[in-house]
């Protein structure tokens, strides 16, 4: 029985690794930009008027618009998200906060109990949720129920860069750009970024912008318009380990000059895939530290635990 227990607990987190990358990934898709639309579901309407505040100059272009964004965001260092995530018939949304001030940081708690991997991951959690904290040295999750048990009475499992790129098929420096002005710098790079309208999300008066990007168009883009050759070949990998040919990208600005909303939708070799992120209390204090280490179990132990 601990035997089997075990063993069920290697594979369940294996899985779970699988959606930690989704999380925080760009495996998203080709989707040809029907009308876009509101938060509330209804179609936008571009305009040349900026919103409630003034977020956008005068006859400013979008690309050189968000350039500014991507400084202003980019220094905030740290937000409140709340997010949901897509993937064929995977589907969960998470809550917390994060920092990208030296790569991904924080804790977000991913909720699954909609889909049948909350039944899965209820062994190792004793819930549908899976609280994950991202440290410098990669990624922990917290454990409860028979995941404790299992485990010999820890509560965290940790999975290194490494452990996570051997998993998912990515880079091992997949956590490394985690901010939420990433896919607008893909925009700038590619030149495929347009102003779709005015829009109002989550009760702040924002500018949404929106591009569709084929893989051979990011794989060209240019180093000197913001993405350094290292990204670029990491992008590339990732695209390919995904089956991933084109993506839309879409960002609503506030008047503060800081992305307010983000979504990505693709397909990938998993499925139609659609993530959606909204941000709040730009600046908010994030935990960094990684979990007590007598408390945690390596990832790559986890291997043994079928035979014990």
């Amino acid at each position: 029985m601990a035997g089997t227990r075990k063993t069920a607990v290697a594979v369940v987190l294996a899985a779970l690794a699988l959606t930690a990358t989704a999380c925080n990934g760009n495996d998203d898709e080709k989707a040809a930009p029907a009308a876009p639309t509101t938060a509330a579901g209804t179609t936008a309407t571009p305009s040349a008027a900026a919103p409630t505040g003034g977020a956008k100059p005068e006859k400013v272009s979008p690309a050189v618009y968000l350039e500014q964004v991507t400084q202003k965001t980019g220094a905030a260092k740290s937000a409140k998200v709340n997010e949901s995530i897509t993937i064929g018939d995977l589907a969960m949304t998470g809550t917390g906060a994060i920092s990208w001030a030296d790569g991904l940081q924080g804790d977000l708690t991913m909720d699954m109990s909609d889909s049948p991997m909350g039944k899965m991951i209820a062994v190792l959690t004793g819930s549908g949720s899976a609280p994950y904290r991202f440290a410098k040295d990669g990624m922990y999750l917290h454990l409860g129920g028979d995941g404790v048990e299992a485990l010999g009475g820890k509560h965290w499992v940790h999975f290194s860069a490494a452990d996570l790129a051997k998993t998912s098929g990515g880079s091992t420096n997949q956590f490394k750009d985690a901010d939420p002005v990433e896919a607008v710098r893909l925009l700038i790079a590619t030149g495929k970024v347009a102003e779709v309208g005015q829009e109002t999300v989550d009760g702040r008066a924002t500018t949404h912008y929106s591009g569709v990007l084929d893989a051979d168009e990011i794989a060209g883009a240019s180093a000197a318009k913001g993405l350094s050759q290292e990204k670029l070949d990491q992008l590339k990998q990732k695209l390919a380990a995904g089956g991933i040919t084109s993506e839309q990208i879409d960002v609503w600005v506030d008047a503060d000059q800081l992305v307010v909303k983000r979504t990505e939708t693709g397909a990938t070799k998993a499925g139609r895939f659609k993530a959606s992120v909204l941000y709040s209390d730009y600046g908010t204090a994030v935990d960094t530290t990684a979990p007590a280490a007598a408390d945690v179990v390596e990832v790559a132990d986890l291997a043994k635990l079928g035979n014990s």
